[in-house]
Formats: C-alpha cells, sequence, structure tokens
C-alpha cells in the first residue's frame, strides 16, 4: 500500500476525551523523545488502529545566538527511504503530513507495542535468554540485507532502533542518518567486488559512537595498518551488528570509555574480550564467540557478510532446514526499489509546487502575450487589401 501524502494538517481537541488531535489522529501519550522531535502513540478514529506519529522539526533549535539550521534534508532523506521499504523486519511508514505553513513534518508510522528491545537490567546484567538473544538477531539480519540490497546502509544498528511487533516480530526503525546510493543497489548483485566503494558521505560520522565501526574512528587519513584511511562501506553496519549482539549476549557494550576521544582510540585498537560466563547469563558458547569475533572484525576485508552470518552454525543452531530458511528469506525474492534524486530532495512541499506552476503559467502568459504583440506588428507591416484580419485573428487563436 502506497505511503499517504497530506499536505495540510490541523490540531484539534477531541470533544469527548480533550486530547489532542492532529487531523484524523488522537494523542493517546507520548512514547519517547529525542535530539530533533518527539513520538506520540495516536489512535486512528477512521480505522481506530493505533500508529505512531514521529514529530519533527523543519529546523533544529538556536544555539549560541547562531541562526537556525534547516533540519528538512535530514527528514526529508528518511522519508524518501522509508516510502521505498516494505519488508517484515523494516517498520512501515504509512503517512506524511507535511503542511509547508507547518514548522513540523508528522511521520505516521507503523506502531510497534512491543518497544524497544530491552536487553539488559538496572545492574548492567543480559536478561535476553540466548534462544531469544538469536531469534532477534536472525530478524535484524534479514531486514538489515534487505535494506543493503536496496542500496540503503543504516548507520545506526543498534538496540534502541529495534522494536518488537504485538507477535514478537523485531523490526529496524529510524533512518534519520541513513544512506542510499543507486551504485550500491547495483553493485550488490556483483560477485568478487568490495562491498561497495568507498564514499565521502558515509566518512562523516553519523550514529551513536559506541556502535562505530574502526574504520569511523580514523581522524586523519592514516591508519593502523593501511596506506589511508580504511574503506568504508556497508560493512559498517555488520560491525554495529556485531556490537548489538555482545550487548543481547553480556549486558553491555564492548567498548567503554569516559568520552568519545578516548573510545574513537580504543575501537581501532582494544580488542573485545569474550568470556565464558558472566553474571545473569548462561554460558557462551564457542560458537557465538566465533560469530561475534568475525562481526567484530576490525579488518574490513575480512569482516564477515551478511550472507556468511546466514550460515554460520550458531545462527542456524535449532533450525530443522536452515537452506529452505535461507532461500524464502532471500533479499531478492522482494522487489528492489529505486530511489531518485528527486525522492531525495524530498517531496517538495506542495506549496512549492503551487509557487512553481503559478511562475510557469506566468512565463507563458508573458511569452503568448508578446508572441500575440509580434503577430500584430508583422500583420500591420505587411497589410494587403483584400485580406480579412479578423478571420486571421480567429484562426490564429483556436
Amino acid at each position: 500500500m502506497p505511503v499517504k501524502e497530506t499536505h495540510t494538517m490541523m490540531k484539534d481537541y477531541d470533544p469527548t476525551t480533550g486530547n489532542k488531535m492532529i487531523n484524523k489522529y488522537m494523542v493517546v501519550r507520548e512514547l519517547g523523545r529525542g535530539v530533533h522531535g518527539k513520538v506520540k502513540l495516536c489512535r486512528d478514529t477512521v480505522t481506530d488502529e493505533l500508529c505512531a506519529i514521529k514529530i519533527v522539526d523543519k529546523t533544529t533549535r538556536r544555539r549560541l545566538g547562531r541562526a537556525q539550521i534547516s533540519n528538512e534534508q535530514k527528514i526529508r532523506r528518511e522519508i524518501a527511504i522509508m516510502k521505498k521499504c516494505i519488508h517484515p523486519n523494516v517498520v512501515r511508514l504509512i503517512e506524511v503530513i507535511d503542511d509547508p505553513n507547518a514548522r513540523k513534518i508528522y511521520l505516521v508510522l507503523e506502531y510497534m507495542e512491543g518497544g524497544e528491545v530491552r536487553w539488559k537490567d538496572s545492574d548492567d546484567r543480559p536478561i535476553l535468554l540466548l534462544g531469544d538473544a538469536r531469534a532477534i538477531f536472525r530478524d535484524v539480519v534479514l531486514g538489515l540485507e534487505y535494506l543493503h540490497m536496496q542500496g540503503i546502509i543504516h548507520r545506526d544498528i543498534k538496540p534502541a532502533n529495534l522494536l518488537l511487533s504485538g507477535d514478537g516480530t523485531v523490526k529496524i526503525s529510524d533512518f534519520g542518518v541513513s544512506h542510499f546510493s543507486e551504485k550500491n543497489a547495483l553493485e550488490h548483485d556483483l560477485e568478487n567486488t568490495p562491498p561497495w566503494g568507498d564514499d565521502l558521505e558515509l566518512a562523516k560520522t553519523a550514529g551513536s559512537p559506541a556502535f562505530f565501526a574502526p574504520e569511523l574512528c580514523y581522524a586523519s587519513n592514516t591508519g593502523q595498518g593501511y596506506a589511508s584511511r580504511p574503506p568504508i562501506t556497508k560493512a559498517i553496519d555488520i560491525w554495529a551488528l556485531g556490537v548489538t549482539l555482545y550487548c543481547f549476549v553480556y549486558g553491555r557494550c564492548p567498548f567503554i570509555a569516559e568520552t568519545e576521544f578516548e573510545l574513537f582510540n580504543i575501537i581501532p585498537r582494544k580488542q573485545p574480550s569474550y568470556p565464558d560466563f558472566v553474571p545473569g547469563r548462561e554460558f557462551v558458547s564457542p560458537s557465538l564467540k566465533d560469530l561475534l569475533s568475525r562481526l567484530l572484525e576490525k579488518d574490513v576485508s575480512r569482516r564477515i557478510t551478511l550472507k556468511e552470518v546466514k550460515e554460520h552454525p550458531w545462527v542456524i543452531e535449532d533450525m530443522l532446514d536452515p537452506e529452505l530458511w535461507r532461500i524464502e528469506t532471500d533479499p531478492g525474492n522482494y522487489q528492489r526499489v529505486h530511489v531518485t534524486d528527486e525522492d531525495l530532495k524530498g517531496a517538495v512541499t506542495i506549496m512549492e509546487k503551487i509557487k512553481t506552476r503559478i511562475r510557469r503559467l506566468s512565463v507563458s502568459l508573458t511569452n503568448f502575450t508578446l508572441n500575440r504583440r509580434r503577430r500584430s506588428k508583422s500583420i500591420s507591416s505587411t497589410h494587403t487589401p483584400g485580406i480579412d484580419f479578423g478571420t486571421h485573428e480567429r484562426y490564429d487563436s483556436r
């Protein structure tokens, strides 16, 4: 079902409950908030279904007297990507409410009633059974494999961006810092090629530092063991997937530091530990530790691929028919989408479209008037008795 686009936004209050209304959606409560906006639980008063509305400012707030900076490019990137993605393990975008007169954009998303994946208690001890961690991990692998096939690098894979549906399915959310390239999608089909070419846009750090791959942590163009900075590719998502699984298993991140600077220093250099036992956790098998070490491989060229992840013994340990699972979940079963430059510029607002049409109409009318004047002058200068200019004029304007 295509994403609905709405260009008018009306705020009101429900007469019965007194709850705030955003068009046909009644706000129930707040689900969370972040740097750029907040998420509200809402009810569609037409279908009576619950949904989540992400409310994002088009501009960031003023800081220390600086002028406001547009946040629209980030939002519209997220919208363009989400509009194209339809997969059981990716949160679905239902509607975009983008009123040109409003300061905010409203993204209506499917409601994930299970919320974020909870993976530790207040004492930083793991709370997921390893069987549950495996099921969650497999869902994320399938969603990520689909995104990579589409040429999308998520750039912010972490437990907080993994949401649970009512039936226990885990879906990837939050595409605010995602990166899309049509070239990446095309190269996905090619064998024996690097995991997509290095991209300057990807070199810009975005996401959560504790989940950054080593190749994102080099401040200069010279890195250990490399003539230049290691290439930055879709493998950054696989590293973040490894950090996420480590969190599930051990109840903490593999790399912890007091400051971002220190974190950037230890991620490329320090090897994570893989204990057999940890408080609150059953025995960690050699097979699981092998998978973690291959996900958290610092050398990009040697890091495990998602195809290899789906063949790893720990991942398929409890499956009756792993080969059938791989066939049924192959991302090639899904339609490849195309995010055009126009999509990324973002669904120009309806007001901008109207202004553009008015300008074009104005130019057309001006040209029409000028042509009429030129024809009149031409006719006057070549006037010959016997020609009916009334008929000629009618002929020209038919």
